[in-house]
């Protein structure tokens, strides 16, 4: 009788199976545009005191080595750099998202494949490879566990994210079949944290220890540690534990065939603030651009969101920039009094000023359901967007917006994508070296050794 591989080893089979030769050249192509902006948002969340206060912690507790503390001149070993960088790339949450799982894929994924492969002196070709395994392994699982996880309040990013860094960290380190199984399973069983991180630096704090994990995870099981290969079928494991039983294995048998970077895609934020605010902003935009208004034109403006989004913007007031990033109440605003909602919006000083104080307390957010004449619009994502406003000339108008701009299904242009990237490197005050990094990403199958990328 044959018996059935577990989830695990089914996980690691794929792992196995990815070569850069048979990856599609549509799935290496957004790979690379996903990793010009997480090694744009690294370089500005480097200037956050979280992020710098971080890194101080892991230095602490890890030695030096031959793996960049991107936006730093330090050298330190793999663990220490996969977790600093990680806690520097979702900083700002200008990185990106995906809805299998609600996840943020390279923010966590890219620490862990740069710092192995720093540390080993790979080719940019292995550290590409592993970034694609690293993503497709945790949108895999993801998919398998449905969104019912996040919906129970884990944050995903933490949980799956440590089973993608530890896929893509095994990759770039080689690791047998065996040895990946345990680094897998080391990986599952250490992971997880609950949606309660947002506004906090534990958020900033726990995506950097996914990173970390995955990398330890790899290491430990290349000396001969062992995880359990059947953590998700175990009845004290996973899937149990964490989502009640729920997991479609048949999401991994379609690992190599189907990819997750694809469908159901990957988002690049356009704002540096929590993607569920995203859609409502844009369709803030829309009516203030359509019909030239200016703030002082708009008497009422109401916005109707689903119970995910209320559940994660739970700022109605924030005081600092961590807490504007979960506020729906700020995004709004900052659309109506500057257009747009950029890095330099999230400071304590506009936070704190009379008109968006002012506008803030008159926004009414409201929970419900899709209007009907809108239940039919294509590409409509889990945290759309509705909303209404009336003007003082006594008009009334209303926006529905499914996807916002950077959605998988609305790209950003290239255009816009360098413009972003150019726009965090001088947010970060970089020097002009770092310039260079642009091209070198979009070639990255060219560079020799993974230790140059950022120098």
């Amino acid at each position: 009788m044959m018996v059935r591989r577990t989830a695990i080893q089914s996980l690691t089979e794929a792992i196995m199976s990815f070569q850069l030769d048979t990856i599609p050249d549509d799935v290496l192509s957004l790979a690379k545009r996903c990793l010009v902006d997480v090694c744009g948002v690294t370089l500005a969340g480097s200037k956050t005191e979280s992020a710098k206060l971080l890194f101080s912690t892991a230095a602490e507790t890890y030695g030096i080595g031959s793996c960049d503390i991107v936006g730093t001149s330090h050298r330190m070993n793999a663990p220490c750099a996969a977790f600093a960088n990680g806690a520097a790339a979702h900083a700002l949450d200008f990185d990106d998202n995906c809805y299998a799982g609600i996840v943020h894929g390279s923010a966590v994924v890219f620490p862990a494949v740069l710092a192995v492969a720093q540390q080993r002196g790979e080719m940019g070709s292995k550290l590409l490879l592993g970034f694609v395994t690293g993503l497709e392994i945790e949108f895999a699982v993801a998919k398998a566990l449905t969104n019912s996880i996040y919906d129970k309040g884990w944050w995903t990013t933490s949980v799956l994210g440590a089973i993608g860094s530890a896929a893509g960290a095994a990759k770039v380190a080689g690791l047998n079949r065996e040895m990946t199984e345990h680094a897998l399973s080391l990986a599952a069983v250490g992971a997880g944290a609950t949606r309660a991180v947002r506004g906090t630096t534990a958020k900033h704090y726990y995506c950097g220890r996914a990173a970390e994990l995955g990398v330890v995870s790899a290491i430990a099981a290349k000396q001969g540690a062992t995880g359990p290969v059947d953590v998700f079928e175990d009845q004290s494991g996973l899937g149990q534990v964490l989502n009640d039983g729920i997991f479609d294995r048949t999401e991994l048998e379609k690992l190599g065939e189907e990819y997750g970077i694809i469908d159901p895609g990957v988002d690049i934020k356009k704002y540096p603030v929590c993607y569920a605010s995203h859609a409502t902003a844009d369709a803030v935009k829309e009516i203030m651009v359509a019909d030239g208004l200016q703030a002082r034109d708009i008497v009422s403006l109401t916005c109707t969101v689903p119970p995910v989004v209320a559940s994660n913007l739970t700022y109605h007031s924030p005081r600092t920039a961590a807490e504007a990033q979960f506020s729906l109440h700020f995004a709004i605003a900052s659309i109506v009094l500057h257009g747009d909602i950029t890095l330099k919006h999230l400071t304590t000083k506009v936070l704190s000023s009379a008109p968006i104080k002012r506008l803030m307390a008159g926004i009414i957010v409201k929970v419900g359901d899709i209007p009907q004449q809108h239940r039919s619009s294509k590409s409509i994502c889990p945290e759309w967007g509705y909303v209404e406003l009336n003007t003082q000339c006594g008009s009334y108008k209303s926006c529905f917006v499914g996807s916002p701009v950077g959605s998988s299904s609305r790209p950003l242009s290239n255009k816009i994508l360098e413009k972003k990237f150019n726009d965090c490197v001088q947010y970060k005050n970089s020097n002009s070296s770092e310039f260079t990094l642009y091209e070198k990403i979009l070639n990255i199958e060219l560079l020799q050794n993974a230790q140059d990328l950022f120098s």
